[in-house]
C-alpha cells in the first residue's frame, strides 16, 4: 500500500513578496537618483560649454572691433544699436534655454547668462572668468538697510540705466527729475549733485532711457511735448538736449517707451492715441512719424514693446483692455492687431524677457491677468486667468530672469508690493510667502535691476523711493 503525500506549494509567501517588492522599490529609487543626476550634470555641461563658446565669439569680435557688442537681439546676433552688428558672432544657446547678456559703455566688458528653461538651472560667465553657477533667487524682498531715499514732489516714472549705474525719477508736482547714483553692489541710491534738473514743460510722469544708455526722455503729461536730455555715462548727470530740449507731440503723454533697437519712441497719449516717433540713434533727437499717432480707445495709459521688437502693447485704462500693435521694423509705424479684456483698471503693462509672457494688473479688481504671447504676438489668456494682488496694483515690473512678477499695489498708508514667482515655461505666478512687504504711501511705479538684484518703487504721497533686496 503506497503512503500518502501531503502535496507542497510551490507559490511565494507573502513575506518572500514583501521583499520582493522593498528590493524593487530601492533599485527603482536608486535608478531614479542616478538618472536625475546624470540629467543635472548633463544640463550644467552643457551650460557651461554654451557659455565658453559664446566667450570665445564674443572676444573674436571684441578683437576685429576693439569693443564687445552693446547688445544682442534675441536671435543672439550684435544688433548695431552703438557698436557694429555683425552676423558672423552671433552666439548660440541650446534650444530651450534662453540668455541674458549685457555690456555697458565703453563696451569693454560683458556678462552673459544662460538659464535652462526647465531646471531654471543658470550659469553666468564674463569676459575675464569661467562658467560659474548662479544661485537662483528666491524672489523675496527685504528692505534695504537704508529702506527710502527723498525725491521731488510727487514721484512718479523711475528708470535705471542700462549700465546700472543711474537712476531718475520724475516729480510730477514740481516739474523736475531727480537724478540719482546707484551703487550696483549695495543697491543703494544716492543723489548726484545738482541732485534734480527741470522738466522743459513741467508735470513729467514716464520716463524712459535709450538702450546705450545716453539719452533720457520724460513724457510731460499737462503739456503737449517729451523733453529730451543728454547723459553723461561717466557722472549720470542729465542736460537738456540741443538744439532741441522739447518735442511737441500734439496729445499729452503719460507713459512713454523705446524700442529695443533704439530706433523708435511710442508715448500713450490723452486724446485716445498712442504717438509714434523715430529716434536719431546718434543725436538722440525724436522727430515725429508720418502719421504721428494712431488712433486708439478711451484713456490709453501704459506702454511697452516685446524684446524682438515686432509689437507694441498699449492699455486702455477706460476700456478694461490691452491692445496689441504690430511693429514695422524698417518704418517704426504700428498697425492696430486686436483688443484683449482685462480684469479691472489697467494702468501698466509688462512683458516677460523672453517675450512669451504678458501681464496687466487691474488697479480695480485687484488682480494681474496673466497672458501667454505667440511668436506672431497675439495673446492668449492663461489658466487660470488672474492671480489676486493688494489693493490697486498700479504698476507691474518683471525681473531680468523671468523668476519673479512684482505689482506695485497703490492703497494709501497701508500700500504694498505682492511678490510673485513665475514659472519660466507656461508664464502662471504663484504667490510667494509672505505675499507682500510694505512700501511707501502711494506708489507709482516699480522697477527690477537690470542685475536682477534690486527693486525699487516710488512713492507719490511719500515723495521717496523704496528700495529692495532681492533674495
Amino acid at each position: 500500500m503506497k503512503s500518502a503525500r501531503r502535496s507542497k506549494s510551490s507559490g511565494f509567501t507573502i513575506v518572500e513578496l514583501l521583499v520582493v517588492i522593498v528590493v524593487i522599490g530601492i533599485l527603482a529609487a536608486i535608478t531614479v537618483v542616478s538618472y536625475s543626476g546624470i540629467a543635472k550634470k548633463a544640463t550644467e555641461v552643457g551650460l557651461q560649454s554654451d557659455l565658453s563658446n559664446n566667450s570665445k565669439k564674443l572676444k573674436l569680435y571684441y578683437t576685429e572691433y576693439g569693443t564687445y557688442p552693446d547688445s544682442l537681439d534675441t536671435n543672439g546676433c550684435p544688433t548695431g544699436n552703438v557698436t557694429p552688428a555683425d552676423a558672423k558672432y552671433c552666439i548660440k544657446v541650446i534650444t530651450g534655454n534662453t540668455f541674458v547678456y549685457s555690456s555697458s559703455s565703453p563696451y569693454s566688458t560683458f556678462t552673459l547668462n544662460e538659464t535652462n528653461t526647465a531646471s531654471t538651472t543658470t550659469y553666468r560667465i564674463a569676459n575675464n572668468t569661467a562658467p560659474t553657477y548662479v544661485v537662483p533667487h528666491t524672489g523675496i524682498l527685504t528692505a534695504l538697510g537704508t529702506p527710502t531715499i527723498a525725491t521731488g514732489a510727487g514721484p512718479r516714472g523711475l528708470v535705471i540705466s542700462p549700465d546700472g549705474k543711474s537712476a531718475y525719477v520724475t516729480n510730477n508736482d514740481d516739474g523736475t527729475v531727480s537724478m540719482f547714483g546707484c551703487d550696483i553692489n549695495t543697491g543703494l541710491l544716492s543723489p548726484l549733485s545738482p541732485a534734480t534738473i527741470a522738466a522743459s514743460a513741467g508735470t513729467p510722469y514716464g520716463i524712459a532711457v535709450s538702450p546705450d544708455g545716453k539719452f533720457v526722455y520724460v513724457a510731460n503729461s499737462s503739456t503737449p511735448s517729451i523733453s529730451q536730455f543728454s547723459r553723461d555715462t561717466s557722472t549720470g548727470l542729465l542736460t537738456a538736449l540741443s538744439p532741441a530740449s522739447v518735442v511737441t507731440t500734439g496729445v499729452n503723454p503719460y507713459k512713454i517707451a523705446i524700442s529695443t533697437d533704439g530706433k523708435n519712441l511710442y508715448s500713450t497719449g490723452g486724446t485716445n492715441s498712442v504717438v509714434q516717433l523715430s529716434r536719431n540713434t546718434s543725436t538722440g533727437l525724436l522727430t515725429l512719424l508720418s502719421p504721428a499717432s494712431i488712433a486708439f480707445a478711451a484713456t490709453p495709459w501704459a506702454i511697452t514693446i516685446s524684446p524682438d521688437g515686432s509689437s507694441v502693447y498699449a492699455t486702455d485704462a477706460g476700456g478694461f483692455s490691452v491692445v496689441q500693435f504690430n511693429r514695422n521694423s524698417g518704418t517704426g509705424l504700428l498697425t492696430t492687431v486686436i483688443g484683449t479684456p482685462v480684469t479691472g483698471t489697467p494702468y501698466s503693462v509688462a512683458i516677460s524677457p523672453d517675450g512669451n509672457s504678458v501681464y496687466v494688473p487691474g488697479c480695480s479688481g485687484n488682480v494681474i491677468k496673466m497672458f501667454s504671447r505667440d511668436g506672431t504676438g497675439a495673446l492668449t489668456v492663461l489658466s487660470p486667468a488672474t492671480i489676486a494682488t493688494g489693493p490697486c496694483p498700479i504698476d507691474v515690473a518683471v525681473s531680468i530672469d523671468g523668476g519673479s512678477v512684482y505689482s506695485a499695489n497703490n492703497n494709501g498708508a497701508s500700500s504694498n508690493i505682492s511678490m510673485f514667482s513665475r514659472n519660466t515655461g507656461t508664464g502662471a505666478l504663484t504667490a510667494l510667502s509672505p505675499a507682500t512687504i510694505a512700501t511707501g504711501n502711494n506708489p507709482q511705479y516699480i522697477v527690477v535691476s537690470n542685475d536682477g538684484n534690486f527693486v525699487y518703487a516710488t512713492n507719490q504721497s511719500a515723495n521717496t523711493v523704496s528700495m529692495y533686496a532681492r533674495n
